[in-house]
C-alpha cells in the first residue's frame, strides 16, 4: 500500500468503524503495522484504530497553511 491508501484506509475506519472498499490484504497490513484492531466478537468485525494508527492518521490529517 502507498502511503496516501494507508491514510485514507485510516480515515474511513475512524470514521465508520467498518472496512468499506479495503481488501483483506490490506487490513491484514495494517494490523500487521499495529495500525488497526479487529474485533471479531461480533458477527460484524468492528475496526478500530490503535493508539499508532490514530497518531499517524493526526499527523497526516493536518492542514497545511
Amino acid at each position: 500500500m502507498k502511503h496516501e491508501e494507508v491514510v485514507a484506509a485510516l480515515k474511513t475506519i475512524a470514521e465508520s468503524q467498518i472496512a468499506a472498499g479495503i481488501s483483506k490484504d490490506d487490513l491484514q497490513d495494517l494490523k500487521k503495522y499495529n495500525l488497526i484492531d479487529i474485533n471479531t466478537t461480533e458477527k460484524v468485525p468492528v475496526y478500530t484504530l490503535t493508539k499508532k494508527g490514530r497518531v499517524m492518521l493526526k499527523a497526516n490529517s493536518k492542514e497545511s497553511k
